[in-house]
């Protein structure tokens, strides 16, 4: 069968067509970036396959929350956002917050060698699984970079904490990978937006699972429900103040 083209499907709420604040929320597949925006008056889903369509996504809101490290330091083994969030999510959930490595360490393209630097800064290896993230995090790097009027836009965040948020105190939720946390993790979408069951149809329905998995989905609804939230409600962080790396960029967790 042929399929579509990437493109853009748009639903619109007339009822609430009167805000011009655009926020996204983004999490990374296999083919990219899936990009969800869910602000009053209109929802809109994107897949972003190369750094440019990245930046020029970026460029046009007024805030994204990101599931991706941003910011790196230069000589400690954790970050202390990575820390704090550890604490908040309990052991249970402490394995899905990917710290990354030093930034020496994104020098070069081989494992084993970037974690002998890591080692040589730090005195710690770092995870094969921050390893298999590295090229999303350099490729986010090095657009904040490029573009530091970003900086005030663009924000680390991580789904698992926001779904907590969203739960507000419920049972704890299974892990998101299993039927269950899966199915709980949609429903508490769909109750935060109805626009949610609609727009997730369109996404699976246009997309293979082996370019953008359910949780890629579900974690970018969360991402964009939370950040169509920071026009009315402040944008907190761990920690508090953030801390900021070698290049200025700041290493925070950031949530509503």
């Amino acid at each position: 069968m042929k399929r579509k083209p990437d493109a853009k499907a748009v639903f619109y709420d007339i009822d609430t067509m009167n805000s011009t604040l655009k926020t996204a929320g983004i999490d990374g597949c296999k083919a990219g970036w899936l990009a969800i925006s869910l602000d009053r008056g209109r929802a809109t889903y994107d897949l972003l396959r190369t750094s440019q369509e990245l930046t020029d996504y970026l460029t046009k809101n007024d805030c994204t929350f990101i599931d991706v490290p941003i910011g790196l330091s230069e000589d400690k083994p954790v970050r202390m956002c990575d820390f704090l969030l550890r604490r908040v999510l309990g052991s249970s959930y402490s394995s899905s917050v990917f710290g990354p490595p030093v930034r020496a360490a994104f020098l070069v393209n081989d494992y084993k060698a970037a974690c002998d630097i890591n080692e040589a800064k730090t005195g710690k290896r770092f995870s094969k699984q921050a390893w298999n993230i590295m090229p999303k995090i350099r490729q986010v790097d090095d657009i904040l970079q490029e573009n530091p009027s970003l900086l005030s836009s663009v924000h680390e965040s991580h789904p698992e904490l926001l779904f907590k948020k969203l739960n507000r105190g419920g049972e704890p939720l299974a892990k998101k990978k299993t039927d269950e946390g899966s199915e709980q993790r949609f429903t508490l979408l769909k109750r935060a937006d109805k626009r949610v069951e609609a727009l997730y149809s369109s996404i699976r329905a246009e997309y293979l699972k082996k370019e953008v998995k359910d949780d890629d989905i579900l974690d970018a609804f969360i991402l964009a429900i939370m950040s169509a939230q920071t026009p009315h409600r402040p944008i907190r962080t761990l920690p508090l103040p953030p801390e900021v790396d070698g290049k200025g960029i700041p290493m925070a967790i950031h949530f509503v």
